[in-house]
């Protein structure tokens, strides 16, 4: 295996667990409430699966889940096949003691490791991309979202805007517009809908968000 390859993949790996450190951290010590991008209600991310969903039997992955309630809010409208991603088991764990619903799935992994036996007909991001600030790492989520998004499968991503903050939980961001997104995208997906969205925090203070939805259009 060639020095730079290894290099490359070591450096990947202390990247991994660096970043479930600081996360598990951060659900270890604050409290539901006490982060940013609280919402009791993510009203932004149901009305849009309500909007692009066929049908309450589709299969929908919520990446970096967190501690939040979309899971509660799904279940309620009968969504019966969830899957919820985040890289801390602190955040896995509250929400699978609240919700206590067996039909649940949990996958404790960092989305960039992400692994799956399916494909999903929604993915739901809110604020997690935007966390990924390399190329290669950029590239990668991409990458996932055309292996495991199931062809004419929606992609919901939620991003700080052009306008938004340049930092979140003391890591460095990237901020898109509606225009960046549909860019990166591009090669393998529709754009369908986008919008900007002012998010009032717990602590009385506003952060710009970018919303777009997408329609994967090819089998790639």
């Amino acid at each position: 295996m060639p020095r730079a390859y290894l290099i490359k993949i070591i450096s990947f790996i202390d990247y991994i667990m660096e970043n479930k450190l600081h996360w598990e951290k951060i659900y270890q010590t604050k409290k539901i409430d006490g982060v940013s991008w609280y919402q009791e209600t993510p009203s932004e991310s149901v009305e849009l699966i309500k909007k692009f969903s066929t049908t309450n039997s589709d299969i929908i992955i919520d990446i970096g889940c967190g501690k939040g309630f979309l899971a509660d809010n799904l279940l309620k409208l009968n969504y019966k096949n969830i899957t919820l991603v985040d890289i801390s088991k602190n955040a896995l764990n509250e929400v699978k003691e609240r919700v206590n619903n067996k039909s649940l799935n949990f996958i404790e992994t960092d989305v960039l490791n992400l692994k799956s036996e399916q494909t999903f007909d929604i993915w739901h991001d809110r604020a997690v991309f935007h966390f990924i600030t390399e190329k290669e790492g950029i590239e990668k989520y991409i990458s996932l979202c055309n292996k495991y998004i199931s062809k004419e499968g929606k992609l919901i991503i939620g991003t700080f805007a052009e306008d938004g903050p340049l930092k979140c939980s003391g890591l460095e961001i990237k901020r898109y517009s509606i225009n960046d997104l549909k860019e990166l995208f591009k090669e393998n997906f529709e754009f369908i809908e986008g919008f900007k969205k002012l998010h009032s925090t717990p602590f009385d203070t506003q952060q710009s968000f970018t919303f777009c939805v997408f329609k994967k259009v090819t089998n790639r």
